[in-house]
C-alpha cells in the first residue's frame, strides 16, 4: 500500500476508533436517594411543606421501580415524593440497566409519643425484643422477601441468590454496592458485617445458619 492509500485510511480509522469505545463502554446504573428527614413523631400534622421529602436521581439506568409501604412501582429516573407514614417505614428503589441494577433505601423513624417518657427499666427490659421486631417489621414493609436454598460463598454460581443475598444486605445496612449477583470481596465483608451483628461466626460463608437468619428476616411470613 503506498503513503497516499494509507493517509485516508489511517483518517478513517481514528474518526471510526471513538465510536467504536463509546458503544463498548456501557457502564451500570446508579441511584441516589436521600431523605431530608429521618426522625418524625407519629399522629402529628404538619403543613404540607414540611413534610418529609424523599428525592431521588439516577444515571445509566432503562427502569426504575419504587417498593415499600406508601409508595410503589414504575416511577420517573429522577423526582421527589413527600410521605407521611404512620409508623417507621423504608422506602426503597431499584434502577436496573444494560449492565446490571443498583438498589437503595431509606428509612423514616416514626416514634410514639407516649413512648418518649416510657420508664427507663422497661426499655432496659425490653430493648433488644422491641429492637429485633422493629428491624423485622421494617423489613417486611419493604416488601422484598426471598428464601435461600443453597450455601453461598466467594465465587457461587447461583446468581439469583447471590442477587437476592445482596438485596437483603443492603436492607440490613451493611452493604451499599451494586446489585450484580456475584459473590466477591465487597458482598464477602457485608456477609461477615451480617454475621457480626447477629451473633454468627463472621466466616463470610452463608451456610445453615447464616441462611436461617435470612429467611428468618425476609421469608415474608
Amino acid at each position: 500500500m503506498s503513503l497516499k492509500t494509507s493517509i485516508p485510511v489511517m483518517a478513517f480509522v481514528a474518526l471510526l476508533l471513538p465510536a467504536i469505545t463509546n458503544a463498548q463502554s456501557v457502564t451500570i446504573p446508579t441511584l441516589t436517594l436521600t431523605l431530608d428527614k429521618v426522625n418524625i413523631v407519629a399522629n402529628a400534622t404538619p403543613l404540607y411543606n414540611d413534610l418529609p421529602t424523599i428525592s431521588w436521581s439516577s444515571a445509566n439506568a432503562i427502569a426504575c421501580d419504587a417498593f415499600g409501604t406508601g409508595w410503589g412501582g414504575a416511577v420517573a429516573f429522577s423526582g421527589n415524593q413527600k410521605v407521611n407514614p404512620s409508623v417507621t417505614t423504608t422506602y426503597s428503589m431499584v434502577c436496573t440497566g444494560v449492565e446490571g441494577s443498583v438498589i437503595r433505601s431509606v428509612t423514616l423513624t416514626v416514634t410514639n409519643p407516649d413512648s418518649i417518657n416510657s420508664q427507663t427499666a422497661s426499655v432496659i427490659g425490653g430493648f433488644n425484643q422491641l429492637e429485633n421486631n422493629s428491624t423485622v417489621q421494617t423489613q417486611k414493609q419493604s416488601g422484598f422477601t426471598y428464601t435461600w436454598n443453597h450455601n453461598l460463598q466467594f465465587g457461587s454460581p447461583y446468581t439469583a441468590d447471590v442477587s437476592a443475598l445482596q438485596t437483603a444486605l443492603i436492607h440490613s445496612g451493611v452493604y451499599s454496592g451494586a446489585v450484580t449477583g456475584g459473590f466477591y470481596n465487597q458482598t464477602l465483608a457485608a456477609v461477615k458485617r451480617f454475621q457480626a451483628e447477629h451473633g454468627i461466626e463472621s466466616t463470610g460463608f452463608v451456610g445453615p445458619v447464616t441462611r436461617a437468619e435470612l429467611i428468618a428476616l425476609y421469608n415474608g411470613n
